[in-house]
């Protein structure tokens, strides 16, 4: 979730913008109407104001020099109300007039006094927790769906240059694909999971994964609101590395172009990692799900870099394996992973930290016609095990045929137990 302007951080901006506008207003009012009356009150009144709109100001832009200013600012606040209140309490002749620190802040409810301390407080907390990153970063931004080998070249790039220089390597992403929000129709199907992606991120070396959630106030943000309040909000971000197709911004306004400019705005270097080719074409998620679903294991393993899996619980079916000799593990519906083409697969089954060799076939049972929904059924070659309400991860290796309709049980019993002889086979020489 986005935190540059949410909780404490919302409260301390509203409180702010307020004192700021009360204080502002006021002091321009004295200093026009009386200001021979009390010259040096007024003046310390339009001190304290201009301190509040700069707090106020750099409280919601967030960048590394804006929350510098800000420590700044609210120390000479917190300075300037002790100072003058005390001085206001020893010697009130030299105010004849209250200003805004006065007795400590007394005529605005001692607002003046407690706020610095919950800003110093609250800036001090965020550093600790993370909400700002003590060290500065190296982030790159994406849905990273399957880390293909693309991906994996950002992530390296990112890796590197954070080692090099000694900064946080941040990836940022989304619990969703964005065309779920911006596009529902033309969504694609994920071909991970979020939690393997996490994990094989972290194996990669990075510090810390950001998942935002992409909803529409997100899809809205400008291209400038989104490097502010995504990019370097918090992160103190001073390398952002993407890639070069990278677009971003209510509808995908920002380009890398339009990158390069904010980023000079604020201090943050562009690195722009080069693509991923594989036979002169450009390696992409769109080309992984192209293979899976042609059913080109080999090419969507070579694409990846490493072998497609699908991860679900073990559910009841129909048990028509079970009568047949071959009883199979169903995955549910929920399953997660881009199911690749109908057919028959030579797979490894994950379950408890063992994998186990299986035939897993895909589809709709045509011999039968008695299933309503694409099934994964995993029959386990030479083990039998219970394996009902696990959670199990297939991982493919072949496609060894087609999904075919049989004309009888026999037929379709004979081809069943050469399926499991040929994925004996593949699976023992890998």
């Amino acid at each position: 979730m986005r935190s540059s302007h949410s909780g404490a951080s919302r409260i301390l901006v509203a409180a702010y913008g307020i004192l700021a506008l009360a204080a502002l207003g006021r002091s321009i009012f004295q200093i026009i109407t009386k200001f021979d009356q009390a010259p040096l009150a007024y003046v310390l009144s339009a001190v304290a104001a201009l301190v509040y709109v700069v707090i106020t100001v750099t409280l919601v832009v967030r960048t590394r020099a804006a929350r510098v200013v800000t420590w700044v600012a609210l120390v000479f606040e917190l300075i300037g109300v002790l100072g003058v209140g005390t001085l206001s309490l020893v010697d009130p002749a030299l105010f004849p007039h209250d200003t805004v620190w006065s007795l400590y802040g007394r005529g605005y409810v001692f607002i003046p006094l407690i706020l610095p301390i919950l800003g110093l407080w609250w800036m001090s907390r965020q550093g600790r927790s993370g909400g700002l990153v003590a060290r500065a970063s190296v982030i790159t931004v994406g849905k990273f769906d399957g880390l293909h080998l693309g991906h994996m070249k950002l992530i390296n790039d990112v890796v590197t240059i954070a080692r090099d220089e000694n900064l946080h390597s941040v990836v940022i992403t989304f619990d969703r694909h964005p065309a779920e929000v911006v596009n529902p129709e033309g969504a694609p199907a994920l071909l991970a999971h979020a939690a393997a992606r996490n994990a094989a991120l972290a194996a990669a070396g990075i510090d810390r994964v950001q998942e935002l959630a992409f909803d529409e106030n997100l899809s809205n943000l400008s291209p400038q609101e989104f490097v502010d309040q995504v990019l370097v909000s918090d992160l103190d971000a001073r390398v952002i590395v993407v890639g070069t197709d990278f677009r971003f911004g209510h509808n995908a306004a920002g380009t890398v172009d339009t990158l390069r400019e904010l980023g000079a705005q604020r201090g943050i270097r562009v690195v722009v990692a080069d693509d991923v080719l594989i036979d002169g074409r450009r390696v992409s998620s769109s080309w992984v799900r192209e293979a899976l679903e042609a059913g080109d294991v080999p090419l969507a393993t070579r694409l990846l870099g490493h072998t497609p899996r699908v991860i679900g619980e073990v559910v009841h079916g129909l048990k028509r394996g079970r009568e047949l000799g071959f009883p199979t593990a169903n995955l549910g519906r929920d399953a997660r992973g881009f199911i690749p083409a109908d057919g028959v697969y030579a797979c490894w089954v994950h379950v408890d930290g063992t994998r186990y060799p299986a035939s897993v076939s895909i589809g709709l049972n045509p011999t039968f016609n008695d299933v309503t929904h694409r099934s994964v059924e995993a029959f386990l070659i030479d083990v039998t095990l219970d394996l009902y309400g696990k959670v199990v991860e297939i991982e493919f290796l072949q496609r060894l045929r087609g999904m075919i309709a049989f004309p009888g049980i026999e037929p379709l019993i004979a081809q069943m137990n050469d399926d499991v002889a040929q994925c004996r086979e593949i699976l023992k020489a890998t």
